[in-house]
């Protein structure tokens, strides 16, 4: 053998040798020669440790065994050397299995070798396993575009999703595509007393139910808090989208049990329409949310379409919101009080304290052109401290000037009544001013309680520890109204004025049964019964002779600032002392 050919074989041995300590020491990749046929000829440590099988076990055995069972049902080893031998290169990602049938996620590289004539010698495989990087980035996906507590999509996914949707119609924009948006009425008082953990529980429960609202009509997300969003893609009717609405908000009203607890929230909801109410994403969910609030303004519990008013109210409002803050700080808010007459002998027991505004440039303001905005409006419980602490001032300085002691009605702003130290504030109120408790009435609505009865009861029973009274405004004009007679601590109730708007002269048999029926009701509940909103002699002597107990209205006065109201229950005392009239002078 000449030196030559001694030299090229030990050269070729050493370039082998180097493959080989190449190949056995990478451990990160499965390395795996091939014949022509796709058969493995030469197996490397990394894919031992990566597929499980030993050298032994898998050398003249197809390489076809790593795929699952669909991809060689659909011939994907075979399109593989296929596509190498073709292209000298085939790359991609995909499942293959491990020799106990386990899944992993590899990405692999498939690379043709030929002789010097292009004949295919065999391939080289190269796989990496990526199973545990692909469950990392599925989990910041997860993370990324769902709500880790109720497992539906996020505020991210739903702006991916419509943009998606934007995007199939080009320039045009968003197209037959509805949305409606929902909040949750009630869930503020079910967080703060009851705790997070249960606020938790009725999220992600909600979440359940209006995935199954949504079910074969669109998709359900989460904005965040207790916001929800339904989008329906290819709908533009408003019929459909206002039925699935509905859908969702009844799902959502059923009752929840949650720890032992049954608890209610109600929803509303705002629904508009792409391209009606606009073809861009910002348009539509913009539209959708002033349907929303447009829907929580009107008492809650419904739903509303977008209109293009809606904007235009919504300007006003905040700009009215504005206003109310600073009236605020610059003390433009004022107490009148209307007097509370005993129908039976005519005396004036009591007054509600009533707000108004001195506005600046439009004069005395009533309650109708701002209660509402400013009962939504964050200072509410502020002003609420205000008028509770005015109004007991008012009351103890009129006992000091030797006036009557009479009973003083103050009504609570919901967020006031929600607040946990209500019961120290009004403590708190009735010792700085001298006033004893039974001088003071607090007066709540059925919407203040709606939702969250168990917080509501505990809430009125400390109220009613301190020795105050506790009155329900409005009787009769919602439907809880007789739930909320029988389980709160109340001492009175105040049957609403277009009740008493029914009692007419020659009487109609049918309204008049019905105030009858709720002074009866009261007393048979221990409670008294006072009428707002009598107007005339008539009113007040049904009202007399059905055993109502106490009437206010313009009757007897208007809501007087407080020197007024003095010099009323001055002339209404003297008068009755005097001459022993029946009924104080009417003051215009």
């Amino acid at each position: 053998m000449s030196k030559e050919l001694v030299s090229a074989e030990s050269l070729l041995h050493q370039a082998e040798w180097r493959f080989r300590l190449l190949v056995e020491g990478v451990r990160e990749y499965a390395i795996v020669l091939l014949d022509a046929k796709g058969d493995v000829t030469n197996w490397n440590p990394g894919a031992e440790r990566i597929t499980g099988y030993k050298a032994e076990e898998i050398l003249g055995k197809s390489f076809a065994r790593f795929y699952t069972g669909i991809d060689r049902l659909l011939g994907a080893p075979d399109k593989a050397l296929s596509l190498a031998a073709r292209d000298g290169l085939q790359e991609g990602e995909g499942w293959r299995l491990r020799k106990g049938g386990e899944r992993f996620w590899a990405k692999t590289a498939l690379h043709a070798f030929r002789d010097t004539s292009g004949e295919i010698l065999g391939f080289a495989q190269l796989m990496k396993d990526l199973t545990e990087q692909r469950l990392v980035n599925a989990k910041l996906h997860q993370l990324a575009y769902y709500d880790t507590m109720t497992g539906l999509r996020n505020r991210i996914c739903l702006l991916n999703d419509l943009k998606s949707l934007a995007e199939k119609n080009g320039a045009s924009g968003l197209n037959a595509v509805s949305i409606v948006m929902l909040d949750l009425d009630g869930f503020k008082e079910i967080n703060d007393s009851l705790g997070h953990s249960t606020g938790d529980h009725v999220l992600s429960q909600v979440a359940k139910r209006l995935s199954v609202a949504a079910r074969g009509s669109g998709k359900a997300y989460r904005l965040g808090g207790d916001e929800f969003t339904l989008v329906l893609p290819g709908c533009d009717d408003p019929l459909l989208a206002s039925n699935v609405a509905d859908r969702a908000m009844r799902a959502v009203e059923e009752p929840l049990e949650i720890d032992g607890r049954r608890l209610t929230v109600g929803a509303s909801a705002g629904i508009a329409i792409a391209p009606a109410h606009g073809s861009s994403v910002e348009e539509v969910i913009g539209s959708a949310d002033l349907a929303l609030h447009d829907a929580k303004l009107s008492g809650g519990r419904k739903f509303s379409l977008f209109a293009p008013a809606m904007r235009a109210r919504v300007a006003a409002r905040q700009e009215l919101k504005l206003e109310l803050r600073r009236a605020h700080m610059a003390h433009e808010f004022d107490i009148f009080y209307q007097p509370q007459i005993r129908l039976r002998d005519g005396a004036v027991v009591g007054a509600e304290a009533l707000l108004r505004w001195r506005h600046p440039d439009r004069g005395l303001l009533t309650p109708a052109s701002f209660i509402e905005t400013l009962a939504r409006n964050p200072i509410a419980t502020d002003v609420g401290v205000w008028i509770l602490h005015a109004a007991c001032e008012t009351a103890a300085a009129w006992r000091a000037k030797g006036l009557p002691p009479i009973r003083l009605a103050v009504n609570l702003f919901p967020d006031q009544f929600h607040d946990p130290d209500l019961p120290a504030i009004v403590a708190d109120a009735l010792r700085q001013h001298e006033l004893p408790p039974d001088a003071l009435e607090l007066e709540i609505t059925e919407n203040i309680a709606l939702g969250n009865e168990e917080t509501a009861k505990a809430r009125l029973r400390d109220l009613r520890d301190l020795g105050i009274g506790l009155a329900f405004d409005d009787f009769g004009a919602g439907y809880a109204s007789l739930k909320c007679l029988t389980q709160y601590p109340l001492t009175r109730v105040k049957i609403d004025r277009s009740f008493v708007d029914m009692i007419t002269d020659p009487p109609a048999s049918a309204d008049t049964a019905v105030v009858l029926s709720m002074i009866t009701m009261a007393h048979h509940l221990g409670l008294s019964v006072i009428a707002e909103g009598v107007e005339n002699e008539y009113q007040a002597q049904f009202l007399r002779d059905q055993g109502c107990d106490e009437a206010q209205g313009f009757l007897y006065a208007q809501p007087l600032a407080a020197e007024k109201f003095v010099e009323f229950m001055w002339r209404a005392w003297s008068q009755r002392v005097g001459e022993g009239r029946a009924r104080p002078t009417l003051v215009a």
